[in-house]
Protein backbone atom coordinates (compact mmCIF):
# COMPACT_ATOMS: atom_id res chain seq x y z
CA UNK A 1 0.00 0.00 0.00
CA UNK A 2 1.50 3.39 -0.96
CA UNK A 3 2.37 5.90 1.69
CA UNK A 4 0.15 8.96 2.10
CA UNK A 5 1.48 12.23 0.66
CA UNK A 6 2.56 13.49 4.08
CA UNK A 7 4.74 10.39 4.52
CA UNK A 8 6.77 11.00 1.33
CA UNK A 9 9.02 13.90 2.36
CA UNK A 10 11.90 12.64 0.19
CA UNK A 11 9.97 13.24 -3.04
CA UNK A 12 10.17 16.56 -4.83
CA UNK A 13 6.94 18.20 -5.93
CA UNK A 14 7.59 17.27 -9.58
CA UNK A 15 7.96 13.62 -8.59
CA UNK A 16 4.71 13.74 -6.66
CA UNK A 17 2.98 15.27 -9.68
CA UNK A 18 4.23 12.50 -11.97
CA UNK A 19 3.10 9.84 -9.55
CA UNK A 20 -0.41 11.25 -9.47
CA UNK A 21 -0.71 11.38 -13.26
CA UNK A 22 -0.51 15.13 -13.63
CA UNK A 23 -1.94 16.92 -16.62
CA UNK A 24 1.34 18.80 -17.11
CA UNK A 25 3.22 15.55 -17.59
CA UNK A 26 0.47 14.24 -19.85
CA UNK A 27 0.79 17.37 -22.01
CA UNK A 28 4.57 16.99 -22.22
CA UNK A 29 4.29 13.34 -23.23
CA UNK A 30 1.49 14.00 -25.73
CA UNK A 31 3.42 16.87 -27.32
CA UNK A 32 6.42 14.58 -27.81
CA UNK A 33 4.22 12.12 -29.67
CA UNK A 34 2.71 14.84 -31.84
CA UNK A 35 6.13 16.31 -32.64
CA UNK A 36 7.13 13.02 -34.25
CA UNK A 37 3.70 12.38 -35.79
CA UNK A 38 4.89 12.64 -39.40
CA UNK A 39 7.34 9.78 -38.92
CA UNK A 40 4.83 7.47 -37.26
CA UNK A 41 4.23 4.29 -39.29
CA UNK A 42 0.55 4.21 -38.28
CA UNK A 43 -1.03 7.69 -37.81
CA UNK A 44 -4.20 6.36 -36.19
CA UNK A 45 -2.28 4.35 -33.64
CA UNK A 46 -0.14 7.41 -32.87
CA UNK A 47 -3.28 9.52 -32.44
CA UNK A 48 -4.67 6.91 -30.05
CA UNK A 49 -1.40 6.99 -28.09
CA UNK A 50 -1.65 10.78 -27.78
CA UNK A 51 -5.17 10.57 -26.40
CA UNK A 52 -4.15 7.74 -24.10
CA UNK A 53 -1.39 9.92 -22.62
CA UNK A 54 -3.90 12.70 -22.01
CA UNK A 55 -6.44 10.37 -20.40
CA UNK A 56 -3.83 9.12 -17.91
CA UNK A 57 -3.86 12.45 -16.06
CA UNK A 58 -6.36 12.48 -13.24
CA UNK A 59 -6.46 16.21 -12.57
CA UNK A 60 -8.08 17.60 -15.72
CA UNK A 61 -10.87 20.11 -15.16
CA UNK A 62 -14.26 18.91 -16.44
CA UNK A 63 -14.15 21.08 -19.58
CA UNK A 64 -10.73 19.71 -20.55
CA UNK A 65 -11.86 16.15 -19.94
CA UNK A 66 -14.83 16.77 -22.26
CA UNK A 67 -12.41 18.06 -24.94
CA UNK A 68 -10.34 14.88 -24.65
CA UNK A 69 -13.42 12.66 -24.82
CA UNK A 70 -14.73 14.59 -27.85
CA UNK A 71 -11.41 14.09 -29.63
CA UNK A 72 -11.54 10.39 -28.76
CA UNK A 73 -15.07 10.08 -30.16
CA UNK A 74 -13.95 11.93 -33.30
CA UNK A 75 -11.03 9.53 -33.73
CA UNK A 76 -13.32 6.50 -33.35
CA UNK A 77 -15.33 7.90 -36.28
CA UNK A 78 -12.38 7.10 -38.61
CA UNK A 79 -11.54 10.59 -39.84
CA UNK A 80 -9.11 10.97 -42.76
CA UNK A 81 -5.54 10.23 -41.71
CA UNK A 82 -4.34 13.57 -43.06
CA UNK A 83 -6.56 15.44 -40.57
CA UNK A 84 -5.30 13.70 -37.43
CA UNK A 85 -2.20 15.75 -36.69
CA UNK A 86 -3.94 19.11 -37.07
CA UNK A 87 -6.78 18.04 -34.78
CA UNK A 88 -4.36 16.80 -32.12
CA UNK A 89 -2.33 20.02 -32.29
CA UNK A 90 -5.54 22.02 -31.83
CA UNK A 91 -6.50 19.88 -28.83
CA UNK A 92 -3.09 20.31 -27.23
CA UNK A 93 -3.18 24.06 -27.72
CA UNK A 94 -6.60 24.23 -26.05
CA UNK A 95 -5.52 22.06 -23.15
CA UNK A 96 -2.23 23.83 -22.62
CA UNK A 97 -3.63 27.34 -22.67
Amino acid sequence: MPLPEARRPHLKQSQKDMMSGSRQQALVDARKLVRTFASAPDPRRRAQAVLSELRHADDWPPAARREIEAADAWLRGSPPADSLEARLRLLLSRLGA
